[in-house]
């Protein structure tokens, strides 16, 4: 049975997408949206969230 994906997967997923198209995770609602809820949830715990949004300019 497959497991269901956690905050660690959505990131590292997120850190890959930037690695290769950067703009288009800067600009794309759907990346932004992800990057918005993971640093609610983190609560701005977590140095590698908080280093991409930055860098997308995601306020939180």
């Amino acid at each position: 049975m497959r497991r269901p994906p956690t905050r660690d997967s959505a990131l590292e997923a997120l850190e890959e997408s930037w690695n290769a198209a950067p703009e288009t995770v800067r600009v794309h609602p759907t990346s932004r949206e992800l990057m918005r809820v993971l640093t609610s949830l983190h609560h701005r715990s977590n140095p590698r969230l908080t280093r991409l949004a930055k860098r997308a300019g995601v306020p939180f």
